[in-house]
C-alpha cells in the first residue's frame, strides 16, 4: 500500500481525528503536528509528528530485548507518545530528551495526567551526557546527517561508561547508513505498511 494510496490516506486521517477528539476528551495533546521557532530556524532539527500508539507498541514488543530489565530513551521525544507506549509496556526507565521547551511542557503535563513515572529531559542530544543510563533509544528520524553522526557517536562512546549491548530503533529510516557505518548491526525491519515505512531495530554489541 503506497503512501498516497486515496484508501489508506482516508483511514490515516479517520484515525487521526478519532484520536484527536479523544484527546481533548481526556485533557491530552499528542496528535497535532508542531514545527516551533527553533525547528523553523535550525535546519538539522525536524518538527514533531507523532509516532501511532498502536504502531509504537507493535514496533516495541517486536524488539528483541526484555523491557523489564531496559532502560529506554525517546531521542527527540516531543509531546510524548512513545514514552507513554514505553512505560506501559514496562520498562524499567522510560524517559524522553528533547532540545524543545514548548514541546517538552506539552510532554510534562501528558505523562502528568496520565500519571506515568517519566523523566522529560530538555538537552541537546550532540551535549547530552546520560546515555549510559540507558539500554534501547528511539528515534523517529528527528536530526539531519551531521548531528545524527555525533549523537551516534555518543552513544557508541556510552559503552565505555558501561559496556552493554545498546539497542536503537529507527523509524522512518532516512540516514539508515549512519547506523551500519557506525558498526549497528541490523536485527529487524519492521515494516509499517498504512504509512509505506519501516522501523528497524539495530544493536551494537557489548564489547567482550
Amino acid at each position: 500500500m503506497g503512501n498516497y494510496d486515496f484508501t489508506g490516506r482516508a483511514k490515516r486521517w479517520t484515525k487521526f481525528f478519532v484520536h484527536y477528539l479523544n484527546e481533548r476528551v481526556r485533557g491530552l495533546d499528542f496528535s497535532m503536528v508542531y514545527v516551533g521557532d527553533l525547528q523553523k530556524n535550525t535546519e538539522e532539527y525536524h518538527g514533531y509528528s507523532m509516532t501511532d500508539a498502536t504502531d509504537m507498541k507493535r514496533i516495541l514488543q517486536a524488539v528483541p530485548v526484555d523491557p523489564r530489565k531496559s532502560a529506554f530513551l525517546d531521542v527527540g521525544c516531543g509531546k510524548g507518545m512513545c514514552m507513554k507506549v514505553a512505560a506501559k509496556l514496562g520498562y524499567s526507565k522510560t524517559d524522553g530528551l528533547d532540545l524543545d521547551a514548548h514541546l517538552l511542557e506539552i510532554a510534562r503535563r501528558n505523562m502528568k495526567k496520565l500519571r506515568l513515572d517519566v523523566n522529560c529531559i530538555q538537552a541537546n542530544a550532540i551535549e547530552f551526557d546520560g546515555y549510559a543510563n540507558y539500554d534501547v533509544f528511539y528515534c523517529y528520524n528527528p536530526f539531519g546527517k551531521s548531528v545524527f553522526e555525533k549523537v551516534i557517536k555518543k552513544l557508541i562512546e556510552s559503552q565505555q561508561e558501561r559496556n552493554r549491548d545498546i539497542g536503537a530503533i529507527y523509524y522512518h529510516p532516512v540516514f539508515a547508513k549512519l547506523f551500519q557505518q557506525a558498526g549497528f548491526v541490523l536485527e529487524k525491519e519492521i515494516h509499517d505498511h498504512t504509512r509505506d515505512t519501516v522501523a528497524r531495530y539495530y544493536r551494537y554489541p557489548k564489547q567482550e
